[in-house]
This record gives structure tokens, C-alpha cells and sequence, in this order.
């Protein structure tokens, strides 16, 4: 009984740990698929993690509801730590594409989005994220992610968090990201700081035209025209700021 009691732990820290990067939408690159089939999937990893692990492999401890909830909550941020190495990339894209369309005058073509508590995303951004989520299961990357989140029970047994997060590498995450991501629209912020320069001394010089207003279309022009140039070597920079976040995962879990 107790045997059982043990197996039947471990798959709920195991179902805890797939959580975040499998089921909950922003952590998740799943986060297209039904619900349930996304809560069978993360069962269906947990079971065969349970499946490959050693002989002899620590049962976690029963009859202390304090160190069970301890536990629990370990594995859940084990989980969300995974789960900021998609979140964190897509959010920094987002960012830039913000960046964009405050240049191009795109400001107010906010998108609202029901799923995500009525909030409204970036024209750009959410174009830059659903082109990286693309990306992200074309290059393979979503096999990194999962083999490195199956390969953590070896660093970070069930139920047995002891290894603080590091801060440093979490904000070298941050960072890494935001600037990898600022490479990928850098092309179009420099076109557009360019064109802003042109429309000012245009202003400057002819006050009664109006040209800040004139100049708009020509704004959104140039700034999708550069965003289509860019497309040729934006792959392989998503692609890298995928693989740095998920490299610097174990550095987050205190991994030498």
C-alpha cells in the first residue's frame, strides 16, 4: 500500500511539473490544441516518465501535508522555469513588435484578444509571435523543450526541490532575449527612425503641409515593406532566441 501510495505521488509531481509547458496557454507552445487534449498529453508524459525511471528511484515521503505541499509547489515552479523558455521569447517579440508599431503609427490597430482576459496584443507583435511559434515546432524546438524537461528528474528529482533559483541567470534570460529579439525588427526601427527624420525636417520646412499626417501611409509602408526583407534571416534568429532560453534553463535550476 504504502508502494502505491508512493507511485501514486510521483505521477502527481510528475503531472505537476508537465503542467505549466503543457497545459496552461501563455507557458505553453500547446496552447493551440484543446484542453483536453492537452491534459492527456501531459498525463501521457508523466506516465512514461514514471516509466523510465530507475530501479530504486526515492519514493517521496507520505504523512507530512506540509512537505507534500512544499513539494508540490517545487515542482510547479520547475515546471513555469521550463515554461518561461517560450513565454519569455514570445514576450520579448511581442515587445518589438510594439516597438514597430508605435513607429509605423500603428498604435491604435490594437487587437483584442477574448482568450487572453480582453486584452489587446500588438498588430506586429502577434504576427511576430504566431510566425515564431511556427517556427518553433518547424525547427524541432519543441523536442529540446520536452526532452530537457523529461531529462530534468535526473538534476531535480520528484518532489525533492533543493536547488535555489538562480536570479542571475533569470535576469541574463531576460536579458538575452529582449536584445536577440530587438536584432530580429532592428532593420525596420532603423528604416522608420529615418523616415522620421526625413518627416521632421519636411515639417520644419513646410509647416502649413501637414506632412506628419501625410506621411502615415508612407510609415506603414516602409515598415511592412522592411518586416518582408527581414523575413530572410528572422528565422535564424528566432530559432536562436529559442535555443538560448531553453539552454539557460538549467542554469535557472541551479545546475552547474
Amino acid at each position: 500500500m504504502e508502494a502505491l501510495t508512493g507511485f501514486a505521488l510521483l505521477f502527481g509531481y510528475a503531472s505537476l511539473r508537465y503542467l505549466p509547458v503543457m497545459v496552461l496557454p501563455g507557458m505553453s507552445p500547446l496552447a493551440w490544441a484543446p484542453l483536453l487534449v492537452r491534459v492527456i498529453t501531459m498525463l501521457a508524459f508523466a506516465w512514461l516518465t514514471l516509466s523510465a525511471l530507475p530501479d530504486g528511484y526515492a519514493m517521496p515521503r507520505t504523512g507530512q501535508p506540509v512537505a507534500l505541499l512544499l513539494a508540490a509547489a517545487g515542482e510547479l515552479m520547475i515546471g513555469g522555469i521550463f515554461g518561461l523558455a517560450f513565454l519569455i521569447p514570445n514576450a520579448a517579440l511581442h515587445s518589438s513588435g510594439w516597438l514597430m508599431d508605435m513607429q509605423a503609427g500603428l498604435g491604435a490597430a490594437a487587437l483584442l484578444n477574448p482568450a487572453s482576459a480582453d486584452t489587446q496584443e500588438s498588430l506586429l507583435g502577434h504576427a511576430l509571435m504566431l510566425a515564431a511559434t511556427v517556427l518553433f515546432f518547424s525547427l524541432d524546438l519543441h523536442v529540446l523543450l520536452f526532452k530537457g524537461l523529461v531529462a530534468s528528474t535526473a538534476i531535480v528529482p520528484l518532489g525533492r526541490m533543493s536547488h535555489p533559483i538562480d536570479a542571475e541567470a533569470f535576469f541574463a534570460l531576460l536579458g538575452s532575449s529582449f536584445v536577440v529579439a530587438l536584432m530580429v525588427v532592428m532593420p525596420v526601427v532603423l528604416g522608420l527612425f529615418m523616415v522620421d527624420v526625413a518627416v521632421g525636417y519636411a515639417s520644419r520646412s513646410m509647416p502649413q503641409a501637414n506632412v506628419y499626417f501625410l506621411a502615415l501611409p508612407l510609415k506603414v509602408a516602409v515598415a511592412l515593406g522592411l518586416l518582408a526583407l527581414s523575413l530572410a534571416y528572422a528565422p535564424a534568429l528566432i530559432g536562436r532566441l529559442f535555443v538560448n532560453a531553453v539552454n539557460q534553463v538549467p542554469q535557472l535550476l541551479g545546475a552547474p
